[in-house]
């Protein structure tokens, strides 16, 4: 099957396992940004047309898109992910509003990619970025499709695991450009200029020597030397000089390029050998893999017995794309008596002059031996001929010779492995003139040693032909198949990063107003903990706004400051509803035993600003939040520790301001990390939820023990008061002195307030 054929029948097929397609379609390829005219000629002489190369695209096939000439991988994930964002109405930066939010959810990704076994499920995962609320149905489709990779991943077996992961990481895209290999022994003859231009157009010329016969010539003389001649004529009318030759093949006009070369097809299974190996023994396991709709799918995708018959057809095959040995027993021993043809005839030659000499030499004629040597290499040197010498030397030394001959080409016949049969081709190749050293005739050897090159030559040929119009056939199932596979690792991937990570799917509804979740663990912590830094992550219960989640002490306030412990876990709980808000939004499960929220159309996140701030950054902050509280938009705002943006005495005024106006918005939802909660509430005179993460006390180690689900409606305990008990619980002296007057005022404070 040629490209184009594969690609025509691409189209007419559905192709997308992603789920969610409720896409605009794109007219052109220069609808789509950074596809300019060399791009765009590139992409349509590649795939034959327009309407193709936009399939391909809108499919996401970052395979097929990469393996056009002159577009590399990153160009490849550039522009599906730029057609990607035009279907969708949308970008990553759509709703991930700020530096810090894109981070958060890029970490995130960039955990799941260590799960992935292929380049293309590593960059396809660009194009899971959050959506927009008017693309809630792709994302409960994408819940659906994940949720099944989830349950399929908690049932395998680490067997099947293990056979996954192993011949996964061998599939990448095919590669569908073949470099020809040069076939010296075959040559094409045709009579027909159309038939020598479609030859060369094809490319055929670059793996064997191609002629067209002009008139007043003879086909025989550009077929002579070659091991392998086909003879193309249309008309049925060929020169009948080739008949004399017993290595030609003549085809008619309904020749195809596969009858000529199918060594093209073999190189396509050649280049691609591991890719299509390791997928037929993916398809030996899919059929037992855990079952659920999703599965099912990719099941359904690929021709498990056509993927089989694959596996046993490689077996003849090495990945130079050469028939293997024990594949044929007549193929094995021409190709063994070529291979040693130049050893075989050199030893028997050797063996010969070195057996005559020998036998000459203990022969008990009058004559002594070594005197009837010395008159041969004599007589060779004097060029007497053979025939008289054989009148003049004793019939004794005439018989040596005779039957030493006689023997030499009986070991020469078995060297070569020829049959019984074959052996007469072995008489003649050494001269019975009575000389030493014996001669070898020369046209003789060349001629054994030509039949020996053409029966190998076409033996090969129709095997190699036989062999390639079976794989031809199943060409579809195979590219189809690691299509297949290559989505299935995106799929296995995230399947096993919500198995070890027990990731749960979130409900996402636009009748909450609100983020609540329960049981929630930090991804970034998690996964520290699973490389054995530390030991179990505490999860978290958190609440905001309306969802159905409303724990003792919030009453669906949209909007909290979040006080507490230094080191207490406030920076790490707001990071986290930033990870579960854009993993739910993207349609990947989450790290939480429920969580509920509404599709936001807006998602920001502020990492408190190391050092100092100067006036420049500090306007720049201002107005970012401006940007944020005026924006009418559904969002979600976390900030963490924002009084380090300024002065602390201006500080609490900032924010206090920035609260009054997001509270109005009973849309959006904002939690504020801070250690100036009193100082804010005691500036304001809005009613402002306080929740607080507190240092309980210290344990025996002296130690902070630390509740890292906030308490709702709580001013906690700041950390510095547990610090300093701590120092003066370890100090003695003057020291402990300085660290009890400290801790005195610390908590006189504490009571005054």
């Amino acid at each position: 099957m040629t490209e184009s054929q594969v690609f025509k029948e691409y189209i007419a097929a559905d192709n997308s396992h992603d789920s969610g397609d409720t896409r605009l379609s794109l007219e052109s390829l220069s609808d789509i940004p950074g596809v300019g005219e060399k791009v765009k000629k590139a992409l349509v002489d590649h795939f034959g047309s327009e309407a193709v190369a936009l399939k391909v695209i809108t499919d996401s096939r970052l395979d097929l898109v990469s393996a056009v000439q002159g577009i590399g991988d990153k160009q490849a994930v550039n522009i599906v992910k730029a057609a990607f964002e035009v279907q969708f109405g949308a970008s990553a930066n759509t709703i991930l509003r700020s530096v810090d939010a894109r981070k958060i959810f890029d970490s995130v990704i960039g955990i799941i990619r260590g799960y992935t076994n292929t380049s293309y499920a590593r960059d396809k995962l660009i194009l899971y970025f959050p959506l927009p609320p008017d693309k809630l149905d792709t994302i409960h489709e994408r819940q659906k499709y994940f949720s099944d990779a989830s349950r399929m991943a908690h049932d395998l077996t680490e067997e099947q695991k293990e056979i996954l992961s192993t011949n996964l990481s061998q599939t990448r895209g095919l590669y569908r450009r073949i470099k020809p290999r040069r076939i010296e022994g075959r040559v094409i003859i045709t009579n027909d200029e159309k038939v020598f231009d479609k030859l060369v157009s094809e490319g055929v010329d670059r793996w064997c020597q191609v002629y067209v016969i002009s008139e007043g010539e003879n086909a025989v003389d550009y077929a002579k030397g070659y091991d392998l001649v086909i003879y193309i004529s249309p008309l049925g009318v060929y020169d009948d000089s080739v008949d004399m030759l017993d290595n030609v093949e003549i085809l008619g006009k309904d020749w195809t390029i596969d009858d000529v070369l199918p060594e093209k097809t073999i190189g396509f299974y050649s280049r691609n050998y591991r890719v299509i190996d390791a997928a037929s023994k993916l398809a030996n396991v899919f059929g037992k893999l855990p079952m659920n709709d999703s599965v099912r799918g990719f099941i359904e995708s690929i021709d498990i017995d056509s993927l089989k018959e694959v596996g046993e057809l490689l077996k003849n095959l090495n990945e130079e794309g050469d028939l293997a040995e024990d594949v044929d027993a007549e193929l094995d021993r021409y190709r063994r008596a070529v291979k040693a043809f130049p050893t075989a005839v050199a030893e028997t030659e050797a063996w010969l002059n070195e057996e005559i000499k020998t036998r000459i030499s203990k022969s008990e004629v009058t004559l002594g031996g070594q005197q009837i040597i010395s008159i041969l290499q004599s007589a060779e040197l004097e060029g007497a001929e053979g025939s008289a010498l054989r009148s003049m030397l004793p019939a004794e030394i005439v018989e040596t010779f005779s039957s030493t001959i006689q023997e030499a080409e009986d070991k020469l016949v078995e060297m070569l492995g020829l049959t019984m049969k074959e052996a007469d081709w072995a008489t003649g190749v050494i001269s019975e003139e009575i000389a030493l050293p014996v001669k070898m005739v020369s046209t003789q050897i060349n001629d054994l040693e030509d039949r020996l090159r053409r029966l190998f030559a076409d033996r090969q040929f129709r095997l190699i032909k036989k062999m390639s119009n079976q794989l031809e056939k199943l060409t579809p199932a195979v590219t189809e198949a690691v299509r297949t596979l290559l989505d299935f690792d995106l799929f296995l991937a995230v399947g096993l990063f919500s198995k070890e990570y027990d990731l749960q799917t979130p409900t996402i509804s636009t009748e909450y107003a609100g983020v609540g979740v329960q049981g929630a663990r930090n991804v970034a912590l998690t996964e520290s903990m699973l490389r054995g830094k530390h030991g179990k992550v505490q999860p978290i219960d958190y609440a905001i706004g309306k969802t159905p989640f409303q724990p003792a002490g919030t009453n669906e306030e949209n909007c909290t400051i979040l006080s507490g412990a230094n080191s207490g876990g406030k920076t790490t709980t707001i990071q986290t509803l930033a990870q579960i808000a854009t993993m739910a939004q993207a349609g990947l499960p989450v790290p939480a035993d429920k969580a509920y929220m509404p599709p936001f159309e807006e998602i920001y996140f502020f990492y408190k600003s190391r050092g100092v701030v100067s006036a420049g950054a500090f306007e720049t902050t201002l107005k970012q939040f401006a940007d944020i509280v005026t924006s009418e938009k559904p969002k979600l705002a976390l900030f963490d520790e924002v009084e380090a943006i300024t002065e602390p005495g201006s500080a609490a005024n900032v924010i206090a301001g920035l609260i009054e106006i997001l509270q109005r918005d009973t849309r959006s939802c904002t939690v504020i990390c801070s250690h100036m909660a009193r100082e804010i509430k005691e500036v304001t005179d809005t009613p402002v939820r306080i929740d607080g993460i507190e240092a309980q006390g210290l344990d025996e180690n002296l130690e902070l023990v630390v509740d890292r689900t906030p308490r709702f409606g709580y001013l906690a305990r700041s950390t510095p008061e547990l610090i300093v008990e701590r120092l003066t619980k370890l100090s003695k002296g003057k020291k402990r002195e300085v660290y009890e007057r400290i801790l005195g005022n610390l908590t006189g404070t504490r009571h005054r307030t």
